[in-house]
């Protein structure tokens, strides 16, 4: 078992290093990867700490440099070591970092984060009758010791929630707090709004503060503006329509429209400023990434989709392909 744990963690330092020049085929491997074993995603997460922690020390850092074929002493270079010198090194201190953050993380907490990547779809169970399912592009916080507490970074999530009137089940979303009813329940979180959609049972929007109690059918919109928050009606069967490739609309801006195909598709896509407040209503299915997908949302947003190597860019439709 320690074997396998070291093993692990040595596979995420090499994943780690992969991704900085890493093209569409790795992701994917990537993604199987984490998606082999829960603990994958536990180690790259220790091992990206590590290097965020680091980065900002390493300028301080001195290389010595190797011994040359002229017998010169080691010589303690005053000069700006080379990219990939600095890299061995700073893998060097990770190294030593990530060893010291397992053995802190075993000892001082059991929260551990789950990334899902663009187009992938995960399930967590956190006990018999709860669980989560995250959206690509997503990102949560869990407890292994409270499987009534879950919290959403970013992104966006379906919940079957078992109740416990005892022990209610919270959700954090940044500052804000929903607390279950026994309920299944969907909520995306941006740098725009934080939406909450219930398609059974109940939920409470942060208790402690504005108290807004949302039943089946029922949505909240929560901008970050700081503007006022609104509830409104929406279709059952629409709430977590993302899971089965269908996303509806009623009047939703294009931006968050290409948000939302963004995490299901797994591709990055830019709305030109000239129409990305433009509002959108109709249902969406999804069943592809190509071309043939393309010129169904082509016709379906009346945008004209450009496809390069960094993503997709909804431009105006004059030429759009028809």
């Amino acid at each position: 078992m320690a074997r396998d744990l070291e093993q692990i963690r040595a596979d995420a330092a090499a994943w780690h290093v992969r991704l900085r020049d890493a093209d569409g085929a790795e992701w994917e491997a990537f993604s199987d990867w984490l998606a082999e074993d829960v603990r994958h995603g536990e180690a790259y997460d220790i091992v990206e700490a590590a290097d965020i922690a680091i980065e900002p020390l390493l300028s301080a850092v001195s290389f010595r440099e190797a011994a040359n074929d002229h017998g010169d002493a080691d010589i303690e270079s005053e000069r700006p070591a080379p990219h990939r010198r600095r890299v061995v090194g700073g893998l060097f201190v990770a190294a030593s970092l990530v060893a010291g953050l397992f053995a802190w993380q075993t000892f001082s907490t059991d929260r551990y984060l789950v990334r899902t990547a663009g187009g992938e779809q995960r399930t967590i169970a956190l006990d018999a009758g709860t669980r989560i399912v995250l959206n690509g592009g997503t990102t949560m916080r869990f407890d292994r010791k409270d499987p009534r507490f879950a919290s959403l970074v970013e992104g966006e999530a379906l919940f079957h929630v078992r109740h416990d009137k005892a022990q209610p089940f919270t959700l954090h979303v940044g500052e804000d707090r929903i607390r279950d009813a026994g309920t299944i329940f969907n909520v995306v979180k941006t740098a725009e709004a934080t939406r909450v959609a219930v398609s059974e049972g109940k939920v409470v929007y942060n208790p402690d503060a504005e108290n807004v109690s949302l039943g089946a059918g029922q949505a909240l919109v929560d901008p970050a503006t700081g503007t006022e928050l609104r509830v409104e009606p929406v279709a059952l069967d629409t709430v977590g329509g993302w899971r089965r490739g269908r996303l509806v609309y009623a009047g939703a801006p294009l931006s968050r429209v290409a948000a939302d195909l963004e995490r299901s598709l797994g591709v990055a896509i830019s709305v030109d400023r000239a129409i990305a407040g433009r509002a959108v209503s109709g249902s969406i299915v999804l069943d592809g990434k190509g071309p043939l997908q393309i010129e169904r949302l082509e016709h379906a947003l009346d945008v004209s989709i450009i496809a390069g190597p960094a993503g997709w860019t909804m431009k105006p439709a004059s030429g759009a392909r028809r």
